[in-house]
């Protein structure tokens, strides 16, 4: 699979010059109801114990004391691109310093920022890659950072355990989001595949919601070569947005102008087994207290 990754990268640099794709986690899994060209190979890592998307079910998760709170710290001229890559659309930014990074949470190291993107649905009854107690979501935002510390490129940071740490934020239909609209007014420039487009100047700290509670497990991505590198932190609280902007991100296609119009939609990759894996939270249950204080309560009413 390794191979795959590095075909992919070298065809991306070939036409978009220096900079490269990275495609962790950011790739379609159906394409109406054919599978994507980059899902051809196996689906599954042989022997792989720790594959993404998971339900996180709230229940089963740990409270871990010592989690940190996440530091996050972006500098909003490293924006450079909106780029269509066929599978989804990426934000890239600037890597090659820590002017945008993250460290604390469960991370020993940090983190630099190196590109931002979307999974949705057809219809907002789905869209996200995780689920919460099998709960979907109409969207999911995923932002990818490398370990700089450790490693000295994004491609080698991909194949290794601690090489990646990926920010997962639910989108929720709600309110208009404005931080959002910035970033939705500029996609019809990139409605078909390989069009990319200069954006600068672009903070995706107010797609992150201000609550610092989190999950975190270890996971892969969820493209090939779906490589266990992840350390996942899923923010417990979605941003909310309005039918619109889920709708702007409908509009986009998975194909090059020219070619017959595929809607890009249901870009996300079926949940994965847990196995033998532990999902930390930063907070104490609260939802679950208060289920089992309502359970008591129901109980004690009709007791005889």
């Amino acid at each position: 699979m390794l191979p795959l990754l590095r075909r992919a990268l070298g065809a991306a640099a070939s036409w978009r010059g220096t900079r490269r794709c990275s495609l962790g986690a950011c790739c379609s899994y159906r394409l109406r109801n054919a599978l994507h060209p980059l899902w051809q190979s196996p689906l599954s890592i042989p022997g792989g114990s720790r594959q993404s998307p998971i339900n996180i079910q709230w229940r089963d998760s740990v409270y871990d004391p010592f989690l940190k709170p996440l530091k996050i710290s972006y500098d909003p001229t490293t924006c450079l691109h909106i780029w269509n890559n066929g599978y989804s659309f990426l934000v890239e930014f600037d890597d090659s310093t820590d002017r945008s990074i993250i460290v604390g949470g469960p991370l020993e190291n940090q983190y630099r920022l190196k590109q931002f993107h979307f999974h949705w649905g057809a219809i907002n009854e789905w869209g996200s890659e995780h689920t919460v107690d099998s709960k979907f979501y109409p969207a999911e935002l995923h932002l990818v950072h490398w370990n700089a510390v450790v490693y000295p490129s994004f491609e080698e940071a991909v194949m290794e355990g601690n090489g990646l740490a990926v920010i997962g934020v639910f989108l929720k239909l709600g309110a208009h989001h404005e931080g959002l609209q910035t970033l939705v007014d500029a996609l019809p420039a990139v409605k078909h595949k390989d069009t990319v487009i200069e954006f600068d100047v672009f903070d995706p700290s107010c797609l992150i919601p201000s609550c610092p509670d989190y999950w975190t497990y270890a996971g892969s991505l969820t493209t090939p070569p779906l490589t266990e590198s992840v350390t996942w932190i899923i923010k417990k609280k979605p941003i909310e947005v309005d039918e619109n902007q889920l709708e702007a991100f409908r509009m986009l296609l998975f194909t090059s102008d020219g070619e017959e119009e595929k809607r890009m939609v249901d870009n996300f990759r079926p949940l994965q087994p847990l196995m033998n894996r532990t999902v930390r939270s930063s907070f104490q249950s609260s939802h679950v207290l208060n289920m089992e204080a309502q359970h008591s309560d129901h109980a004690q009413q009709i007791r005889p």
